[in-house]
C-alpha cells in the first residue's frame, strides 16, 4: 500500500482540493497522512484520513488573515501580493519543513503531494540537508503563473504591427518578477538559513518547476498556451467536491425545474463579509429578468442587508455539485475552484474580483470566450444586468463552454495525479 503525505497550508481554498484528492486516493487503497493546520483536524479525521498538525508560524487561522491591520491599506496588485505571500506562504516555510522532516524521518518510504503554495518541501530540493520524499508532486489550485515567451499570468501581451509578441511577453514577465522581488528575496533568505545550496527561481516559477512534477488543476482551453512549459507540468482537470451525504435541499429546490434560466451568484467561502460587493448588486440587477436567482452566501441569511427579490432564493450553504448542474450562469468574485466547477458542468461564468488570483481567472474567462471578466470587485447593478443578459443569450459563449465541458469529462484527475505520484 503506497504511503502518501498530502500537505497544504491552512488556507481553505488551497486545502479544499487537496482534501478531496486525499479522500479519493484513500478510496483507491493508498495510506494517506494529511499535514495541515490544526483547526482542520476534525474535518480530516472524519474523512477517515491520518492527520498531522503544522506547528509554529505554519499553523495560522486564515479566517483572521484579512483582518490584519497592516494589510488593510495595501493596494491590490504587487503591494498586497508581496505582503500576502511573505506572511502566508514564505514565513511558514521553516516550520513546514521541520514538520515534513519529522514525518519523513519517522518513515522515509513516503511520497509527497503538496499544494503548490506549501513551500516546506523546497529546502531539500534546493540542496539543504534533509530527507526527500520518494517523489514530490505539487498541485496548483490557482491559474498557472509560470512565465513564458507565449504569455503572462494575465494572458498574452497585446502588441502592435511589427512588434515581437514573444519579446513583449518576456519583458512583461520580467517586470512582474521584479515587482514581486520582495517575496523571492524572503524565500531565498529563509532557504539560506536552512542550508540550501541553490536559489529559488524567479517568482513565481519555482513553485511550478522545482517539484519533481506539477499537476495543475486546469485544462487546455482554459489555461493560456505555453509552448515552452517544462515536461514536468501537467494539466490534469479539476477536483469537483462531492456534496455531503447528509445535505438536504432547501424547501424551494423544486423551483429549479428548468422552466426558466437559473443564475447562481456567490462571493465564495472567504471573501463574503461584505455582500454589497457582488451578491446584493446582482440581486438588484437580476430582479426584473425572467430568471431564477440563487444566492449562495457562504454565511448566515441575516447577513443580507437587502430584501430578496421575488425571483431570488438564498441559502447559507448549497453544494455546487448539486446546484451547478441546474444552473445556466455563475456570477462569482473569481475563485478558481468555483469557476472550474461551473465550466466542467457546462455553465458560463461572469467573474469579478481584483485580489489574489481572481483577475487572472477573469482574464482566462474573457480570453477564451467562456463568459465575461468584469475587471472590478464591485460591479454596479447596471453592469451586471447588461452582462448577464448578454452572456445568457450568446450562443458562441455557450458553444465554447460546452466544448470545454467535454475536455473536463475526458480527464480523470485523480488517476492522473496518482500516476504522476507513484508512476
Amino acid at each position: 500500500m503506497p504511503k502518501i503525505i498530502v500537505a497544504a497550508p491552512p488556507v481553505s481554498g488551497e486545502l479544499a482540493p487537496l482534501l478531496e484528492l486525499a479522500r479519493r486516493l484513500a478510496g483507491r487503497g493508498h495510506q494517506i497522512t494529511v499535514l495541515t493546520g490544526s483547526r482542520f483536524r476534525t474535518e480530516v479525521e472524519e474523512g477517515g484520513l491520518g492527520f498531522e498538525p503544522l506547528t509554529g508560524a505554519a499553523d495560522f487561522d486564515d479566517r483572521l488573515y484579512g483582518d490584519l491591520p497592516e494589510r488593510a491599506d495595501l493596494a491590490p496588485g504587487p503591494e498586497q501580493l508581496n505582503f500576502d505571500w511573505i506572511h502566508a506562504f514564505a514565513d511558514p516555510m521553516p516550520d513546514q519543513h521541520a514538520r515534513l522532516q519529522e514525518l519523513l524521518e519517522r518513515d522515509p518510504d513516503q511520497y509527497l503531494i503538496s499544494n503548490a503554495l506549501f513551500l516546506g518541501a523546497l529546502p531539500p530540493a534546493l540542496g539543504a540537508p534533509g530527507r526527500k520524499p520518494l517523489r514530490w508532486v505539487a498541485v496548483s489550485a490557482v491559474p498557472l503563473a509560470l512565465s513564458s515567451q507565449d504569455t503572462t499570468f494575465f494572458g498574452p501581451v497585446p502588441v502592435g504591427p511589427g512588434q515581437d509578441p514573444k519579446a513583449a511577453n518576456r519583458a512583461a514577465n520580467a517586470e512582474f518578477a521584479a515587482a514581486m522581488r520582495p517575496v523571492q528575496d524572503r524565500i531565498n533568505e529563509l532557504l539560506h538559513t536552512l542550508g540550501a545550496q541553490q536559489t529559488f527561481p524567479a517568482f513565481v516559477d519555482g513553485i511550478i518547476t522545482v517539484p519533481d512534477r506539477t499537476a495543475a488543476l486546469t485544462v487546455p482551453g482554459f489555461e493560456f498556451d505555453r509552448g515552452d512549459a517544462p515536461d514536468s507540468v501537467h494539466l490534469v482537470g479539476t477536483l469537483t467536491p462531492q456534496h455531503a451525504a447528509d445535505w438536504r435541499p432547501p424547501s424551494w429546490w423544486s423551483d429549479l425545474d428548468g422552466s426558466r434560466p437559473v443564475v447562481v451568484v456567490t462571493q465564495g467561502t472567504m471573501a463574503n463579509r461584505d455582500l454589497s460587493q457582488l451578491i446584493e448588486p446582482a440581486l438588484a440587477a437580476l430582479a426584473d429578468l425572467d430568471v431564477t436567482v440563487v444566492a449562495a452566501l457562504g454565511r448566515e441569511l441575516e447577513a443580507l442587508s437587502v430584501p430578496l427579490p421575488a425571483n431570488a432564493r438564498a441559502a447559507e450553504y448549497i453544494p455546487f455539485a448539486a446546484l451547478l448542474p441546474k444552473a445556466d450562469l455563475l456570477i462569482t468574485n473569481g475563485g478558481a475552484g468555483g469557476i472550474h466547477q461551473a465550466l466542467s458542468a457546462g455553465v458560463p461564468v461572469i467573474a469579478a474580483g481584483l485580489t489574489e488570483d481572481k483577475p487572472a481567472n477573469a482574464a482566462r474567462i474573457a480570453h477564451h470566450g467562456l463568459g465575461a471578466g468584469l475587471q472590478t470587485a464591485t460591479p454596479t447593478a447596471e453592469v451586471l444586468a447588461e452582462t448577464a443578459e448578454k452572456v445568457l443569450k450568446d450562443t458562441e459563449i455557450h458553444d465554447n463552454v460546452q466544448r470545454l465541458k467535454r475536455v473536463y469529462e475526458g480527464l480523470d484527475t485523480v488517476a492522473e495525479i496518482e500516476r504522476l505520484t507513484i508512476g
